[in-house]
């Protein structure tokens, strides 16, 4: 893709625009940024080249662009990215751009949970077999870090919001994890949901891999709608083809004779929790696909530590673990924390901004699993409404994170464990999920040292 002398507008100032604008700026394009809050952010000092559009939306009958580059937080039908449409101005996103100049594998990640610990996987049994491997995407690092580099592999994690808006990106694997009620408030049903997921399989070609969850209804659908070969993973059935459990044991075929190859054994994986199996079995096929060795696949599932924010073991104090659960940003992932530690009296952290979900089945689990709840943020209400339908009233709402930590450590006891995981967004009261994640460890690390750990206070809320 040759982009020197070409006049770019990028849409949205956040990590994945500002990247772009970089990217393109060093390539000899001009490049215009625009984004719809008038107030210029610090990081615009990065990009002093740039034409800047805040606060208003770009003339695009006096400036013509040949392309624009749209940030994944921003929708389709968001009223520039429409003008932009009339006006035949092609539209991609960070991820269709670095595709365009990549010259590796792209290994796409999706599905609605456990994206980033199994792209996270995949990553770390790829270098452990020797392979010079870029990990990233929607993990944190944009894809176009690793254009120029010398990486055999891109093992990306992809959102929705960034799937809509590719066209060419070919990758040579793709594995779906699961497809549950998220974002609807964007996509507006499950179909659209599937839809924009379903853009990665759709693009793929016929020598590539689709990689789908045999046990989930909505993504085996998408069989029918990739020219690429599917490879199903279960915890469920016993394939002729792709990754399965039999008997407390993983084995893999590659489907042309029926046999099995021994993996490991279910309980080896050293990550807790039937999600984490489905992840596992998905990383492995991936990894198979590619030919790596088994003992290395073995050996990586062995030893792999998951990742910061997901079931992460922050202290014990007074025989009480607490578990930061921050990226739980769904009803869906919050089951699937619960069910990670069986008959464990648990003391749930739980509440932020809703993304469109109903909670109904989440306070029917609530009534069977939690010993108390503790809500805070906007969905608070909503939550505990839920909760009460089936008959669940040991809950309290409280003001911020700092409170709920304290309430919890009242009513904890030896054998107990403290769960932040909120089944909603965080951007009522924090930057992100990951500063939700931090502000609850530095509350609990305090509470350890016996210092003040109230001192995140509700002035201090982002939006």
């Amino acid at each position: 893709m040759q982009v020197n002398g070409k006049k770019v507008l990028v849409l949205g100032g956040g990590k994945s625009g500002i990247s772009a604008v970089k990217f393109l700026l060093e390539r000899g394009a001009a490049v215009d940024l625009y984004d719809g809050n008038a107030e210029r952010k610090p990081q615009y000092d990065e990009i002093p080249e740039a034409g800047f559009i805040l606060g208003k939306s770009p003339d695009l009958g006096s400036v013509s662009y040949d392309f624009a580059v749209v940030s994944p937080g921003i929708p389709l039908t968001n009223a520039v990215v429409e003008s932009l449409q009339e006006s035949n101005i092609p539209i991609m996103g960070e991820l269709e751009l670095a595709s365009r100049f990549l010259t590796c594998d792209i290994i796409g990640i999706t599905g609605t949970n456990g994206k980033t610990t199994t792209t996270t996987l995949v990553g770390e049994i790829l270098k452990n077999a020797g392979f010079r491997t870029f990990v990233g995407g929607n993990i944190g690092t944009p894809l176009l870090k690793a254009v120029g580099q010398d990486y055999e592999y891109c093992v990306v994690e992809m959102s929705s919001f960034q799937l809509e808006t590719i066209s060419l990106l070919d990758a040579k694997v793709s594995l779906y994890l699961n497809l549950t009620p998220d974002h609807l408030d964007r996509h507006g049903s499950m179909e659209g949901y599937l839809a924009a997921k379903g853009n990665l399989a759709v693009k793929q070609s016929k020598q590539h891999f689709t990689v789908l969850n045999y046990d989930d209804p909505y993504l085996v659908t998408l069989e029918d709608q990739t020219r690429s070969h599917c490879v199903f993973f279960s915890s469920e059935e016993y394939l002729y083809e792709g990754t399965c459990v039999h008997n407390g044991e993983i084995y893999f075929s590659a489907g042309t004779d029926g046999e099995r190859e021994f993996i490991m054994k279910r309980d080896e994986i050293h990550l807790p929790g039937p999600h984490n199996l489905e992840n596992a079995l998905g990383a492995i096929t991936v990894a198979k696909l590619l030919g790596v060795d088994t003992k290395v696949i073995r050996n990586t599932l062995k030893t792999f530590e998951g990742v910061e924010h997901r079931l992460e073991d922050v202290a014990t104090i007074k025989g009480v673990r607490y578990i930061n659960d921050s990226k739980a940003t769904n009803p869906d992932s919050v089951y699937k924390a619960l069910a990670s530690y069986g008959t464990t009296p648990i003391i749930l952290i739980a509440g932020g901004r809703n993304k469109g979900n109903s909670f109904d089945t989440l306070g029917k689990l609530i009534a069977e699993k939690v010993k108390y709840l503790i809500l805070i943020g906007e969905a608070a209400e909503d939550i505990a409404k839920s909760a009460e339908k089936a008959d669940f009233h040991e809950y309290q709402i409280v003001e911020n994170l700092a409170a709920a930590v304290a309430l919890a450590a009242e009513h904890g006891e030896k054998g107990d464990i403290v769960l932040l995981s909120p089944a909603n967004a965080s951007f009522d009261q924090f930057h992100s999920y990951e500063h939700r994640g931090e502000v609850f460890k530095d509350i609990v690390l305090n509470l350890k040292r016996g210092k003040n750990y109230a001192r995140i206070t509700s002035e201090e809320k982002t939006t």
